[in-house]
């Protein structure tokens, strides 16, 4: 009778020992983001099909606000995140917060910058089927323009994902289909706007755009990530190519935005 469990036992462990030895013969491939979308969507994101871009500029009834104040950029107006005007800020409140204003936006990640009394942002109008780059009024949250473009977009974990950048006399943003608009930051009338699908031959990353534009002076600096230009710059009033650097490497465009650096005193 001791020698039936015996047995069963050994058989088990052989048969163990034989499976943990087997060679499997399903090939495992890493899961690329993106890929689970059907090919023909994946083709028409990256198409590079000539398309006229035209904008369209309407005015609201919102007015810029005299609160002073700036968050100009992605990581604010010296890159480091840090946010030192003398504003106090309460130390509690009684209950929740109180709310000054909210406004309905489409589905997304993309955040605001504030300049000179006026909240900007890219926003997506699904019915539409428009990137909507919105001036707001920071006292009350009203339009005081938009200027929008077709762009059909599919939702994909949301649409707008980029932060704009603004300067006193240029404001540019990035779509989610690497459209970018450079207009002016009062007015909202357009100084140009480009495709770099078109333009590079840029694709367009998984779940769209996440990189946020980098104004330095009267340039504009992007980083189309095209078969033959890794980074470029653009006269800011004109969107003419002012220096552009090569892509040996074949690196394709991400959600990585570029920043400036001082390396050995340059």
């Amino acid at each position: 009778m001791i020698l039936i469990p015996g047995c069963l036992a050994v058989l088990g462990l052989g048969a163990l020992a034989v499976w943990l030895a087997a060679v499997p013969e399903v090939a495992l491939e890493a899961r690329v983001p993106g890929l689970d979308k059907p090919s023909d969507l994946r083709a028409r994101e990256t198409s590079a099909e000539p398309v006229e871009l035209k904008g369209r500029l309407t005015v609201g009834e919102g007015t810029p606000s005299r609160i002073d104040g700036s968050w100009s950029r992605f990581r604010g107006d010296r890159f480091d995140n840090i946010y030192d005007e003398p504003t106090p800020l309460a130390d509690h409140w009684d209950g929740l917060p109180p709310k000054m204003w909210s406004i309905e936006v489409g589905e997304g990640f993309a955040s605001p910058v504030v300049r000179a009394g006026r909240v900007y942002m890219i926003d997506y109008d699904r019915d539409a089927k428009e990137d909507v780059v919105r001036c707001l009024s920071l006292d009350d949250g009203r339009d005081i323009w938009q200027f929008r473009y077709a762009d059909e977009v599919k939702r994909n974990h949301g649409m707008s994902r980029t932060i704009p950048a603004v300067t006193d006399t240029f404001l540019v943003t990035i779509g989610p289909k690497c459209h970018v608009a450079c207009l002016h930051p009062e007015t909202g009338e357009a100084y140009w706007l480009i495709d770099l699908v078109q333009q590079y031959g840029t694709v367009v990353p998984p779940w769209y755009a996440g990189q946020c534009p980098l104004i330095d002076g009267d340039r504009v600096i992007l980083a189309p990530g095209g078969p033959d230009v890794l980074m470029t710059a653009l006269d800011a009033k004109t969107g003419e190519t002012v220096w552009e650097t090569p892509n040996p490497h074949g690196w394709k465009m991400t959600h990585s935005s570029i920043m400036p650096m001082t390396i050995g005193g340059r």
